[in-house]
């Protein structure tokens, strides 16, 4: 067996950060978290970076624990059950396709609106793209995420800054005096923004001293990336934006700014893709590898997992495709992002259930790792069940026919294993 490519620390952060594709996180799901509440989607921001962190320090401490990649399907196989580790990974799976195809579509929604090009053709160009840097390898994937990854930065805290300039550095409270009627809409869309750790627990062994490297960025990488987004929406507050983001990036700067979010819509839509094609790849693979898919997924060239790479690709490229013939973009970036959100939350609580198992043993001195899992079952569970009630009912019930397909292929495994 070849041995595996590794990448650095750095490389692994961006791959991490510009896996949640900043800007356009932040234009596509924004202009839906600001039609849902209005100037308080700086606080709803900080709401989500709340959530994201108690989730995220969960990941941590997890991620201290276990060597082995697929993260969450991992957690759960070691921690919890058989069966609930293969339900875990099944919906990890949904996850890491709905959100890297929210992220391209995210751009081709961006496209879409600035140049008027057909998103069907736009979907099949940005996702092939994306497949093609995955299949060549994660060294070029992780390479072009750093070079992406600080541009965006750069350009994210110059937008802050000319949006606090518009509004004559109007500084105000972000905190109402009411609860936002659809405050836990906004937060679901919202998670959607500083969620780039969530591959990297996916590939530990193509990381350089992967326990140290995987724990730091799976704080710092929701840190930064909430951070930044709560400064953009802070400083749009005063504006009094109702519309769509790109239609005021379009106003300011005209021609140029056409320009150049065309080209980030690309290279972040592409960053989006290859990280989640990445993660649900190596889930895959683990899965199969274990007999909890087929045992063709586990075939490796060169130390990578090229069939479950494919097969991945082929998936997100197929459905992306039917839905952009199907539906306009910003239509299916609402039906991808409720699923992907309410995924989200699933996993997470998950691994706040696998972390509160391991940590019952020795309450005392894991009391830090039992409140971060209590906080983030609670604080998801909430979420996750308002969510249910108000998103479209199409969305919930797929999201509820993938989970029992889920322990219905748990219970198959279990079954003939039985047998055997």
């Amino acid at each position: 067996m070849s041995e595996k490519p590794r990448i650095t620390a750095v490389e692994a952060f961006f791959l991490s950060f510009g896996g949640q594709s900043p800007f356009i996180s932040l234009i596509a799901f924004g202009t839906i978290m600001i039609s849902y509440v209005g100037r308080y989607a700086g606080f709803s921001m900080l709401m989500t970076t709340l959530l994201v962190m108690i989730n995220a320090s969960v990941v941590y401490s997890l991620s201290r624990r276990f060597k082995k990649g697929s993260g969450y399907y991992t957690y759960a196989l070691h921690s919890l059950t058989d069966n609930l580790g293969i339900t875990t990974g099944w919906m990890y799976i949904l996850y890491s396709l709905s959100y890297g195809g929210t992220l391209m579509i995210g751009g081709v929604y961006l496209l879409n609106l600035l140049t008027g090009f057909n998103s069907f053709y736009l979907t099949l160009i940005i996702s092939i793209l994306a497949a093609a840097l995955v299949i060549g390898g994660i060294k070029i994937s992780a390479k072009y995420a750093v070079v992406v990854g600080v541009l965006e930065i750069l350009l994210i805290v110059g937008l802050s800054l000319y949006f606090l300039y518009r509004s004559a550095f109007t500084f105000y409270n972000p905190v109402p005096s009411h609860v936002p009627v659809n405050l836990a809409e906004a937060i679901l869309f919202g998670i959607g923004i500083p969620s780039g750790y969530s591959t990297v627990v996916s590939y530990p062994e193509e990381i350089e001293n992967a326990a140290k490297n995987i724990s730091r960025t799976s704080i710092l990488v929701p840190l930064l990336g909430g951070g930044l987004s709560s400064l953009f929406f802070y400083s749009l507050g005063e504006m009094k934006i109702s519309g769509s983001l790109v239609g005021l990036i379009l106003s300011d700067f005209g021609i140029i700014g056409a320009i150049v979010v065309s080209m980030v819509a690309v290279s972040d839509a592409m960053l989006g893709g290859i990280a989640y094609i990445l993660a649900s790849s190596r889930t895959v693979y683990n899965m199969s590898k274990n007999g909890h898919l087929v045992k063709f997924l586990s075939v490796e060239f060169k130390g990578q997992p090229k069939i479950a790479e494919i097969a991945v690709s082929l998936v997100a490229i197929s459905v992306l495709a039917f839905l952009s013939s199907r539906f306009s973009p910003f239509v299916v970036l609402e039906l991808i992002g409720g699923i992907s959100g309410m995924s989200n939350l699933y996993i997470h609580m998950a691994a706040g259930v696998s972390l509160a198992r391991i940590g019952r043993k020795k309450i005392v001195k894991h009391i830090h790792e039992m409140v971060f899992s209590i906080g983030s079952l609670i604080f998801s569970s909430w979420i996750l069940l308002i969510s249910m009630i108000q998103l479209e009912k199409y969305v919930v019930y797929f999201f509820l026919g993938w989970i029992i397909l889920g322990f219905l292929i748990a219970e198959s495994l279990e079954m003939m294993g039985e047998d055997e």
